[in-house]
């Protein structure tokens, strides 16, 4: 699995997910992702919720939803955010730490 990876969910095809854990961590058969949302729509907290494009869609992470998915959940892989990865880390570091 690629780094920061974006995945489809097979339950819900129009739902994506980023892939937060390094690759190689997903031994007991999860990965801890969040779910990209409408920029649009979501309501966005500075450095919490960074953007990401996906194709022509304008996508925030909705990094306070992070969660472990089972690998057997995962759709296709859609796409790879590794040009997005200090902002993730911000975030994640922003929810974790409050810096």
């Amino acid at each position: 699995m690629d780094r920061l990876a974006v995945f489809s969910l097979k339950n819900a095809p129009d739902q994506l997910v980023l892939v937060l854990s390094y690759p190689g961590m997903d031994l007991a058969g999860t990965v801890v992702a969040a779910p990209l949302k409408d920029a649009a729509t979501f309501p966005v907290a500075a450095g919490l919720n960074p953007p990401i494009g996906i194709g022509e869609a304008e996508l925030v992470l909705a990094t306070e939803q992070m969660a472990a998915i089972a690998l057997g959940q995962l759709g296709p892989q859609v796409a790879i955010c590794i040009e997005h990865e200090s902002a993730i880390a911000n975030a994640i570091n922003r929810l974790f730490f409050g810096i």
